[in-house]
């Protein structure tokens, strides 16, 4: 395990339950032998976006993981297009996943012929980055055209920097009454922030631009973990379009337009992902869209959501913790090799 927001759950669950575990480090050189050498047959990890290793080498490593005959969470399916809208687009696209049109353009001299044709506004967003950091609503050609010499130029800091966004994350902090806790963190904050951005290379040499889709005072984020998913609204800034990053949720689950809860089901079954953070939106023509999509979702959001839906969209009340989904979806699909998990909620 990598020791980094999940684990510490997954943690109690193992030693509620009996279950046997060692932590581990999968960013050791020597991980696939310490795997085998331990005896490890399942690898669970949660992977930071804040750590540079992840962005640089994770999928390989979970992939050589699974290949020595591992089981791994999250396993391929579910991460290898993991912040990475380049891939998302193109993964939206082959298996008919609803979503606004998008468009990537590997030379200046392309993006620019079809920019300046283009109907606007457009969303410009890099491959990667959470919190709506770098998503931008291009106006105009020429605002555009200033991120297109950006791109194919010295390129963007995919992550973001120390004051980025720093009114909003005051906000939520008063909102939450955590400001003293936040203020505390603040140093190791500001020096994790600095390091990835020291070692995380700019985002160069290519363009994505997506449809922008007026209308949504919010989104939904629905949350799959197997044949379970949380739902509930997302707040959009205050004269923004941007949801994700603004700390303002919706929780009431009978103002969840289901609709999205069964697009979500049915993304993270084509995808194949054992779970599925979905982002989704209504068109004009108030039909649900996939504006992206990851494998995790930050644990006390939707443990505070007012409970659950299955894939009948039965709603199961309750508050319940995501990492314990998690552990008992991914043992269930382990059972022939390690005992049914005994099942707890809360």
């Amino acid at each position: 395990m990598y020791e980094n927001g999940y684990s510490d759950r997954w943690v109690r669950y193992c030693e509620k339950n009996d279950i046997p575990y060692q932590p581990v480090n999968i960013f050791d050189s020597d991980i696939i032998s310490r795997l085998r050498e331990q005896g490890i047959t399942l690898l669970l990890c949660n992977l930071s976006l804040t750590d540079h290793r992840n962005a640089l080498i994770s999928r390989e490593i979970l992939m050589a993981v699974q290949k020595a005959g591992i089981r791994v969470f999250p396993d391929h399916d579910s991460y290898w297009h993991h912040d990475d809208k380049v891939a998302q687009k193109y993964m939206f696209e082959a298996l008919d996943i609803p979503h606004p049109r998008s468009w990537v353009f590997y030379s200046g001299k392309e993006a620019r012929q079809w920019l300046s044709a283009a109907s606007y506004p457009l969303v410009f967003k890099l491959r990667g980055g959470a919190g709506s950091s770098n998503v931008v609503l291009l106006k105009n050609y020429s605002h555009a055209k200033k991120y297109v010499r950006r791109m194919f130029g010295k390129g963007i800091k995919p992550s973001p920097s120390v004051l980025n966004d720093y009114k909003t994350r005051l906000r939520v902090h008063s909102k939450r009454k955590d400001m003293g806790a936040a203020l505390k963190r603040l140093p190791k904050t500001i020096l994790g922030i600095m390091t990835v951005n020291a070692r995380k290379p700019r985002e160069k040499g290519y363009f994505l631009v997506q449809e922008f889709i007026p209308g949504n005072p919010f989104d939904t984020r629905v949350f799959v973990i197997g044949d379970r998913a949380y739902a509930f609204r997302r707040i959009a800034r205050n004269n923004d379009f941007r949801s994700s990053g603004s700390g303002e949720f919706d929780f009431d689950h009978t103002r969840v337009d289901q609709r999205a809860i069964t697009l979500a089901f049915e993304t993270a079954r084509k995808i194949g992902a054992q779970t599925l953070a979905c982002d989704v939106v209504f068109d004009r023509e108030n039909r649900p869209l996939i504006l992206e999509v990851c494998y995790q979702q930050t644990a006390l959001p939707a443990y505070r959501a007012e409970g659950y839906f299955d894939t009948s969209l039965r709603f199961h009340p309750g508050h319940f913790w995501p990492e314990d989904m998690i552990m008992e979806l991914v043992l269930d699909q382990h059972r022939e090799i390690l005992p049914e998990p005994v099942r707890h909620e809360g």
